[in-house]
C-alpha cells in the first residue's frame, strides 16, 4: 500500500522548482558556451564599432534571457490566479436558514402535570 500525500498539489511546486532550475542552467550552459566565450575572446581585438555591436548584442541577449526567466516564473508559481481569480459556480439552491427558536418550540412538549407540583421557593 501505497502513501499519497494529503495535498498532491502542495507537492508539484518543489518539483516544478528543480525543473525550472535545471533548465535555466542548461540555457545558462549554452548562451555562455555559445556566445560568451567566444564574444570574450574576440572582444579584445575587435574595433570600436564591432564592440558596439557586441555590447548591443550582448544585451539584447540579455534582455531575453531575463524574459525567458521571467515568464518562467510567473508560469511556475501560478501568479495569474492572485490578478485573475476563478470564477466561482452558483449554487443550484441557495441555503435555507432555519430558526433554531422555532424549531425547539415545535419539539417541545407541554406536560401540565409536572408544573403544577412544583414551587419555587
Amino acid at each position: 500500500m501505497t502513501l499519497r500525500p494529503a495535498n498532491p498539489s502542495r507537492w508539484r511546486t518543489p518539483w516544478a522548482l528543480i525543473v525550472f532550475l535545471l533548465g535555466y542552467f542548461v540555457l545558462l550552459v549554452v548562451v555562455s558556451r555559445y556566445y560568451l566565450l567566444p564574444a570574450f575572446e574576440v572582444v579584445h581585438k575587435a574595433t570600436p564599432a564591432e564592440r558596439k555591436w557586441l555590447s548591443a548584442s550582448s544585451a539584447l541577449l540579455l534582455a531575453v534571457v531575463l524574459f525567458i526567466i521571467g515568464v518562467g516564473i510567473v508560469l511556475m508559481f501560478r501568479v495569474s490566479r492572485f490578478f485573475f481569480p476563478r470564477s466561482i459556480p452558483t449554487r443550484a439552491k441557495p441555503t435555507e436558514y432555519v430558526d433554531a427558536w422555532a424549531e425547539s418550540a415545535k419539539r417541545m412538549t407541554e406536560n401540565p402535570a409536572d408544573d403544577a407540583g412544583e414551587s419555587d421557593d
